[in-house]
């Protein structure tokens, strides 16, 4: 059988663009824990991506070495609601968020809708990865919400 690439240059890509967003938000924050936490799910989002990286490449294809355009301009806007909001670390964890439920989407769909076993099985390995992060910043979402 042929390897489901399409699907996972969705994934490899979806996650470069959160590497990148956590990545530049890590720099832009003014809360130290915010940039160590960023930093992680930047680093954590880099891992799965690689891996999926190597996958693609076995397949005799190239990877993703960056992110979608729509990543870009997620980005770009939440940029600018960030600098025009009176909080814009609790905005940053809000869009970030917001991406983050971008990426469990894309594993949802990718462990249920291909019809490669393997990437199957490689959207569920990661799968609660994804989750935990999401629940990680929809919790935190939530706390800055309440303070």
């Amino acid at each position: 059988m042929h390897t489901d690439t399409a699907t996972l240059k969705d994934l490899v890509e979806v996650l470069n663009d959160g590497k990148k967003f956590y990545e530049e938000a890590s720099h832009k924050v003014k809360r130290p824990e915010l940039a160590q936490l960023f930093s992680r799910m930047a680093t954590t989002k880099s891992a799965i991506a690689d891996d999926l990286a190597g996958k693609i490449k076995s397949s005799g294809e190239n990877a993703p070495k960056g992110g979608s355009f729509s990543g870009t301009l997620h980005k770009a806007y939440s940029d600018v609601r960030a600098k025009l909001s009176s909080s814009p670390d609790g905005e940053y964890v809000a869009q970030l968020e917001d991406f983050e439920d971008r990426i469990v989407h894309a594993f949802r769909d990718a462990a249920g809708s291909s019809k490669d076993a393997d990437v199957r099985a490689l959207a569920n390995r990661y799968l609660p990865d994804v989750l935990r992060d999401h629940g990680e910043m929809s919790n935190l979402k939530q706390q800055m919400r309440t303070h």
